[in-house]
């Protein structure tokens, strides 16, 4: 009983830290409901299950929101559900690149790879760019100077993000 009582004080937690996003988010036209947040938490749930991965402290979630939030390929619409499905790849992809990228590092270049190689197609960005890019980590090629010079365009600055 005490574990279901702190698993929803957690889930509740969660979906306030979504709910805030909607302050910076809503410059762009978007906002999420307290349901599309309560379904965001209860998806990332069911994903971390499915890729066999658990999460300390504060989710990827918000951060995942914030960063895609601008996006141009995003709008009002569908923003739940492409929010839904970014966390799904982003899961995916913590796993494919053995876990060698750091959160942020993985952000970037999903949002990089979301707005310049796939123009918002969710499906390219999953069997595509980040599939390339996964495949360069898992290889054990130098992928983060690389990947920074060149794909992200930060010289060498890389070390800013």
């Amino acid at each position: 009983m005490q574990n279901n009582y702190l698993q929803k004080l957690s889930e509740n937690y969660q979906v306030g830290q979504i709910l805030k996003t909607n302050e910076t988010s809503k410059e762009n036209g978007l906002t999420l409901t307290k349901e599309d947040a309560t379904a965001l938490v209860a998806a990332r749930g069911d994903t971390l299950k499915e890729e066999r991965r658990v999460e300390f402290g504060d989710s990827i979630s918000p951060k995942l929101i914030r960063a895609f939030a601008d996006s141009s390929f995003i709008n009002q619409e569908d923003y739940a559900g492409i929010i839904a499905r970014l966390q799904e790849i982003f899961f995916l992809y913590k796993n494919e690149s053995m876990d060698m990228v750091t959160d942020d590092e993985l952000l970037a270049i999903m949002k990089n790879a979301y707005e310049n190689e796939s123009a918002g197609d969710l499906e390219y960005l999953e069997g595509t760019a980040l599939e390339a890019f996964a495949r360069s980590v898992r290889a054990g090629e130098n992928w983060a100077d690389r990947y920074k010079r060149e794909k992200l365009n930060l010289g060498d600055q890389f070390d800013e993000l």
